[in-house]
């Protein structure tokens, strides 16, 4: 396991953490820093069907109520209208300023979920678990979060920090 801490300045800290067998640990992970009851995974129907079971059974194992987000998969998931349905959804599931959204998935998830994280409530804390190389290695760190419009990708978006990243090797 390698656990690297990514330091911005004016920001938290916060730890990413590659190992094989991540997803099973993800719950007794986060538990070492939050203490909250609510867990929102955000996730995409293709990624759902192999990893939503562990990583909802891992959360729930140590106390977390988890609702679910299933997006469709691929790049037409990533905007406004789809931004607004989790939106819609996250107030349904009763989460708060202390809740927590997990972005279980690629890119576009990760974009995606970060990006209702950070404007739900003017942004509450998102956790991200990425499930392909590019999203380890590129959109997980550094808080990148958008969607797209009709005239070109990202164009609207912000930038929130997660507090984890939880990289599986074990999904490559």
């Amino acid at each position: 396991m390698a656990r690297i801490v990514v330091e911005i300045p004016g920001e938290r800290a916060y730890d990413v953490v590659v190992s094989a067998g991540q997803i099973d640990r993800l719950g007794a992970e986060m538990r070492a820093f939050d203490t909250n009851q609510k867990a929102l995974i955000i996730t995409d129907a293709e990624v759902a069907e192999r990893y939503l079971d562990p990583a909802k059974a891992s959360l729930k194992q140590v106390g977390y109520q988890v609702s679910v987000i299933t997006v469709p998969a691929g790049e037409s998931a990533k905007s406004v209208e789809c931004a607004s349905e989790i939106w819609h959804a996250m107030v349904e599931c009763g989460l708060n300023r202390d809740s927590v959204v997990v972005a279980l998935g690629g890119g576009v998830v990760g974009d995606l979920a970060g990006f209702a994280a950070a404007t739900y409530m003017r942004g509450i804390r998102c956790v991200q678990v990425p499930t392909s190389l590019l999203a380890m290695v590129d959109s997980s760190v550094g808080g990148k979060t958008g969607v797209n419009l009709p005239e070109g990708k990202n164009l609207v978006g912000t930038f929130k920090q997660p507090v984890y990243v939880c990289a599986s090797t074990a999904v490559l």
